[in-house]
Parts: structure tokens; C-alpha cells; sequence
């Protein structure tokens, strides 16, 4: 069954979990508890503040800390990687999967609590994320492309995805027909997709937007045909196709919208609107039943990271 925001721990299947971090909002960042053989490992991990509800889908599951073999976060991004140094402290068999790009900023994570604070400053970053905490580098494993690891019975096969970052993995899990997206196959927020078809979006937040590499990670992943995706915005998907389609549109809109306004100025604050607009569009086309001032406030926090990371784009990447 999909994930439902509110529910602090949702068992989906036998043995995979989706935990709401309770991150900004209920429904808006999740990760993943995946068991097999009486092993586990946490794909995604919220930020510091998310260890309390973390431990307790452990315990629920009746898993002992000495159980988790693996923390894998899909990239570095803090809703992604907050909590990976402390979880490593409460799991002592654990072995940190990381994307090569990603890992030096585990191992000492000042680079990038600076580049964090950069986004949303030092007081919001100290509200929203807390401290971070190193990892022994005797404890991280850098993942290649395409490398497979076992965890239990389960196989676990790390498909490197540029677009959104570029220390970006997803993961497809062989035993559940499901890939594990992080970023890279949108955020498809439940509360939205009520009483309508699905919606999805790009998050493209900063610094890495790559529209072509982006395009290019989703057919990849769609070639795997998978079953399932878990997102971490926001829980378990099936309608993987549609989904694929209407995501590889959307990244395409939100490059075209950027490219717009592009020599305009406060070109960040327009396009924050443009892409705001857009999505109010489709979603009232798509059927939903939110107002439209629901809408902006669900999505503002959102389309505003999303127009930082579209300006920052523009500036470093493209020559109007």
C-alpha cells in the first residue's frame, strides 16, 4: 500500500518500510527501512532530528542496532544525508554506501554544512538541520556505477543518476521490482495526488540541474522496468510509466521557463511564479481539488529552492 503522510511508520511490503522524518511537514521527506534475513539497512536517512523516529521503525520491526548493515543515502543533500553520521554512531556494523562524488562530505561535512548554509542561511540551517557529524573513513565505501551489494537474500543494484546532483545513486531492488529514486524521479507529494491523476515535479534545487543528464538517468532507470518507485518525496509509486512521462516533461518546462527570463531582472523571483503557475495549472487541469492559495502554500517552499537552483543553472551553465 502507499505511504500515507501523518504515519510516522508504514509497513508497504513484508519487509520494506517508509518512515515519515516529520521533515518541514508530514508527507514531505521519507526513508526507507529494507529488511531481509534479519538484516537491514536505511536508504535515506532525514536530517539529526529524524534519529528518534528512525529507531523506533527499528525497533518495531524487532531489529537491533547490531542488525544494520547498511546507511545508504542517494546523495549528500542534508534532507538526504543529515542523519547519516549519527546513525553510524548507533549502528555499530554498519557500513556507509556512499555515491564517490558524496563522500568526502561525509567523512568531513564542513564543505558542505557551508554550501547548505549558503542556500538557507545559518539560523534556518540551524533550525531545519542541526549538527552534523562526521564518518569514520574506515566506515564509507564509495559505490560505482552499477555495483551490487547483498543485504539478506535481497540484491541491491546502485544505478548512478546525474541530473538532480551529480553524487546522485538510485537503487533498484531486484525482490521488489522497486526502485529506491532519492530526487531523481521527482517529488509526487500524496496529498496532491488525491481526487485527480498524478502529479510530479523536478526538484531542481541547487547547485547541480542538468536537464539532458537528468532526461538521460530517467531513461535509464525506465529501461529496468520497474514495478515501483519510492521516493523520498514522497513514498511508494506504481504508475512508474506515467510518472516517467510526465517528469521528463516537466524538466524540460522548467529548463524552457528559466530560459525565458533568463536576461530579465529578479529572473529567480519570476521564475519561482512561472514555475508556481505551472504547477498550479496542471494540477487543476489534472483534477485536484485543493484551492489554489492551498496549493501555493503547499508548494512555495518548493518552488522557491526550485528557482535557486534554476537561476544558479542559468548563470553557470547557460549562455542566453
Amino acid at each position: 500500500m502507499p505511504a500515507t503522510p501523518g504515519h510516522p511508520t508504514q509497513l508497504l511490503d513484508a519487509e520494506i518500510s517508509c518512515i515519515d522524518t516529520g521533515l518541514h511537514r508530514p508527507g514531505m521527506v521519507a526513508c526507507y527501512l529494507i529488511e531481509s534475513q534479519g538484516k537491514a539497512g536505511f536508504i535515506d536517512t532525514g536530517v539529526g532530528a529524524s534519529m528518534p523516529v528512525l529507531l523506533q521503525a527499528l525497533q518495531k520491526r524487532r531489529l537491533a542496532p547490531e542488525d544494520v548493515e547498511y546507511i545508504m543515502p542517494t546523495h549528500v543533500h542534508l534532507d538526504h544525508a543529515g542523519a547519516a553520521g549519527h546513525l553510524m554512531q548507533e549502528f555499530p556494523n554498519a557500513v556507509l554506501l556512499v555515491h564517490p562524488r558524496g563522500a568526502r562530505h561525509l567523512i568531513d561535512p564542513q564543505k558542505l554544512q557551508a554550501g547548505v548554509e549558503a542556500v538557507y542561511g545559518k539560523e534556518r540551517f540551524n533550525t531545519l538541520f542541526g549538527a552534523l557529524l562526521a564518518v569514520d573513513k574506515e566506515r564509507v565505501v564509495a559505490v560505482e556505477d552499477d555495483a551490487e551489494v547483498s543485504l539478506g537474500q535481497r540484491k541491491l543494484r546502485f544505478l548512478h543518476s546525474e541530473g538532480h546532483a551529480r553524487h546522485h545513486y538510485c537503487i533498484y531492488d531486484a525482490q521488489s521490482q522497486g526502485l529506491f529514486c532519492g530526487d531523481t524521479f521527482g517529488a509526487s507529494y500524496p496529498e496532491l495526488n488525491q481526487s485527480g491523476k498524478p502529479f510530479i515535479f523536478p526538484p531542481t534545487t541547487p547547485v547541480h540541474f542538468d536537464p539532458d543528464a537528468w532526461l538521460a538517468s530517467i531513461e535509464r532507470l525506465l529501461a529496468l522496468e520497474p514495478k515501483r518507485v519510492y521516493l523520498t518525496h514522497f513514498g511508494m509509486h506504481e504508475s512508474v510509466d506515467l510518472l516517467g512521462r510526465m517528469l521528463k516533461q516537466s524538466i524540460q518546462t522548467f529548463a524552457d521557463i528559466a530560459r525565458e527570463v533568463a536576461e530579465q531582472e529578479n529572473a529567480q523571483g519570476i521564475i519561482a511564479e512561472q514555475l508556481m503557475q505551472h504547477c498550479i495549472n496542471l494540477l487543476l487541469d489534472n483534477g485536484c481539488v485543493k484551492e489554489v492559495a492551498e496549493i501555493r502554500e503547499f508548494l512555495n517552499m518548493d518552488m522557491e529552492l526550485n528557482a535557486q537552483g534554476l537561476d544558479y543553472w542559468l548563470r553557470h551553465s547557460q549562455k542566453p
